[in-house]
């Protein structure tokens, strides 16, 4: 069927049809001699489309006559439209009763085709399915067009492409393939077709490839890291367990070398806390007391909140907030901190199953070859031979294209290969940390040579651990007495105030300060 029979089959099946030709100077469009347009239009009448419901884009010459004829179009008045590229692309919304679209030639872009074809898969078409149908002429300059386009795609689709999975090379090698087949039909020979899909499918085989050699390498690095982590969340369950144990034996509560009540703990802790500083310009950790056996205190942050600690055989802390760090705010900060250890006891289990779990799944795939080897290379080499019998210059009694294409075919339908599993990453067990937290937490791990140890399955690590000079906790002969001003050390100063300032007063005072600074803007 030529492409008159199967554009005049179209008409009479009922329904909008859109055609479109080359943008930017089509060739044979008015007021050349010979204009296709006009030939085109001739002919649909000759074949009984009423000329009245046919139009041609250029003849909508302003805005107003375009949205006129798209009004005709959307409503049914006009069933055949014509035009390019250019003027019946971006904007042109008449996709209500379109069913079919006729390319009769190839532009000189991908981005074009899609822009064709946009025109009638859009929402807003009332019909289930359309058709689109692409003319080529066998043994014309189609067959270069559609080869030029082939080539474009691919390759702007390896510089867009970051993630070279599985199911987007399949997404994208969709489209380049659809124009190797018109190429291959283009050409009058079969055989091209057979070997455009040979192409695409060593192209996905080749791209499993790669995606087995990484997780190869991602299942090495993770049997070298995964014992240390595991290691790790050993011992924080560990000290968890042991610091439960001992609050459990204990019941008291000490502020500096005093022992009290908690309806006393309060003033006293508002003492110690009036001879901190109000400032510090580096991190500074201050000893507060003993909560049931372990022992709290206080981390000043130059930049950041304050955060409080409690501290056995593992350190466990919470940020205070900067409207409320006083003594009250310090102890419910405490109590926090000692009724979270059973649920973090839980989730560092809950971790550590992860990683052992990890850890026996990578070893088991650890060495594994590739399966589909021996079809890539068998592919590969049919691949080859047929692409020289194509060029006309086969060696003597080589295989015939045809008898190659046949083995193509044969041995695709032998190896069925189904689509890999997307690479997951670690799955986590726990709440998320809040960002600012975990900066913090790791610039400190970075200046002490710690781990930065988060609450997420992602690095399979417990909670913040302190620098290393905090290992030690200090007795309560380090607790300077109530109203006693602070030792300097020479990391902090207090600011110059007025004296008999209370750590409350002056912690109010600054944020005052802060919140009348004045402004330029």
């Amino acid at each position: 069927m030529n492409r008159r029979e199967m554009l005049k089959w179209s008409l009479l099946s009922g329904g909008a049809v859109l055609l479109s030709a080359k943008s930017n100077h089509d060739m044979g469009v008015h007021p050349n001699p010979f204009s296709v347009y006009d030939d085109i239009v001739g002919k649909l009448t000759a074949g009984g489309i009423p000329r009245e419901q046919i139009a041609v884009i250029g003849d909508a010459d302003s805005d107003a006559k375009k949205r006129a004829l798209f009004d005709r179009v959307r409503s049914g008045q006009v069933r055949v439209v014509i035009g390019s590229t250019t003027k019946m692309g971006t904007g042109t919304n008449v996709q209500k009763r379109l069913k079919r679209k006729h390319d009769l030639d190839a532009p000189w872009k991908p981005a074009e085709v899609e822009q064709r074809d946009g025109r009638i898969l859009r929402q807003g078409n009332d019909h289930d399915e359309v058709e689109i149908t692409r003319y080529v002429t066998e043994g014309s300059f189609d067959a270069f067009m559609w080869q030029t386009l082939e080539t474009k795609a691919r390759f702007i689709n390896q510089i867009m492409t970051g993630d070279a999975t599985v199911r987007k090379a399949e997404d994208i090698g969709g489209q380049e393939l659809s124009y190797a087949e018109v190429k291959a039909i283009a050409s009058g020979n079969p055989a091209v077709l057979t070997l455009a899909e040979a192409d695409a499918e060593l192209q996905r085989l080749t791209i499993l490839r790669r995606n087995h050699s990484d997780a190869e390498f991602l299942a090495r690095r993770n049997i070298r890291d995964l014992p240390g982590t595991i290691e790790r969340l050993t011992q924080r369950i560990a000290g968890l367990t042991a610091d439960m144990e001992t609050m459990e034996g204990h019941d008291d509560l000490v502020i500096g070398s005093r022992s009290c009540s908690r309806k006393h703990a309060a003033e006293l802790l508002g003492g110690v806390l009036d001879t901190l500083p109000m400032k510090v310009y580096e991190k500074k950790r201050v000893p507060l007391g003993t909560y049931r056996g372990l022992h709290f205190g206080i981390v000043l942050n130059p930049q950041w909140a304050n955060e409080v600690y409690l501290e056995g055989a593992v350190t466990r802390q919470d940020t205070l907030s900067r409207d409320s760090q006083g003594p009250r705010a310090i102890l419910n900060a405490v109590d926090r901190i000692a009724s979270g250890y059973g649920s973090e006891r839980e989730t560092t289990r809950r971790n550590l199953d992860v990683a052992q779990t990890q850890l026996r799944d990578y070893q088991a795939r650890l060495g594994r070859p590739f399966e589909h080897q021996r079809y890539l290379t068998g592919l590969e080499a049919l691949r080859d031979q047929l692409r020289v019998a194509l060029s006309g210059t086969p060696a003597e009694g080589a295989p015939t294209a045809g008898k190659l294409a046949e083995k193509i075919t044969a041995l695709k339908a032998a190896n069925v290969v189904e689509a890999a599993l997307q690479r997951t990453g670690t799955r986590s067990t726990s709440a998320e940390m809040p960002v600012t937290t975990r900066l913090r937490r790791r610039a400190e791990a970075v200046r002490t040579g710690e781990p930065a140890i988060m609450p997420d399955a992602a690095t399979a690590l417990p909670a913040t651990t302190l620098p290393p000079e905090s290992a030690a906790p200090a007795g309560p002969e380090q607790f300077p007495p109530s109203g006693s001003p602070a030792p300097n050390t020479g990391a902090t100063q207090d600011l110059p105030g007025k004296p008999g300032n209370t750590y409350r007063k002056r912690v109010a005072t600054d944020r005052r300060q802060k919140e009348y600074q004045p402004s330029l803007f």
